[in-house]
C-alpha cells in the first residue's frame, strides 16, 4: 500500500554554475510530496495505528519538526543542508529521500514504512522526483549524522 503526504516550505537558493537568472540568489515556494509504502496494520485494540500504514498526523509532526523546520523552511538551501553538493531541485529531492531512509524508516512508532520517492516542486510547473536509488550517494553521509 502506498500513502503520500504533501508539505510546503519557503526557501532561497542559488545555482552558481547556471548560465541564467538562477545564478543569483532567489527564492521559491516549494511543495514536497513524500510517498511511503508499507502494510496496512491490522485492527487491534492495543494498536492506535490500526487500519493505517502509518498515522498521517505523526508523520506530519516528524517531517515538519525534524526535516522542514530544521533544514528547509526559510533557509538558504546551499547553506542549511549538510552534505548537499548543489541546491538544485534534483539534488534536493534525492537528499530528502536519503534523509527519510535514515531518519524515518527506523522509527517503530511509524510502523513498517519505506520511503518510495520524494517529489519536490520548485515552481507550479517544475518538479524533480527522486527514488531510493537516487538517494544512495547521500546515505553514508547522513548515516554519520544520525
Amino acid at each position: 500500500m502506498k500513502i503520500c503526504r504533501l508539505f510546503q516550505f519557503e526557501a532561497a537558493h542559488q545555482l552558481p554554475l547556471h548560465d541564467g537568472k538562477c545564478r543569483r540568489l532567489h527564492g521559491h515556494s516549494y511543495r514536497l510530496e513524500l510517498t511511503f509504502s508499507g502494510p496496512i496494520q491490522p485492527p487491534r485494540a492495543d494498536n492506535p495505528q490500526s487500519g493505517f500504514v502509518t498515522d498521517f498526523g505523526l508523520l506530519d509532526q516528524i517531517v515538519r519538526a525534524e526535516l522542514i523546520d530544521r533544514y528547509l523552511d526559510h533557509y538558504v538551501l546551499g547553506e542549511s543542508i549538510p552534505g548537499l553538493p548543489y541546491s538544485s531541485v534534483e539534488f534536493l529531492s534525492a537528499w530528502i529521500v536519503a534523509w527519510c531512509m535514515t531518519h524515518m524508516e527506523t522509527r517503530s512508532e511509524l510502523g513498517t514504512i519505506r520511503i518510495e520517492h520524494a517529489r519536490v516542486w520548485e515552481t507550479a510547473n517544475a518538479w524533480a522526483e527522486a527514488d531510493r536509488h537516487d538517494a544512495l550517494p547521500f546515505l553514508a553521509y547522513l548515516t554519520e549524522l544520525s
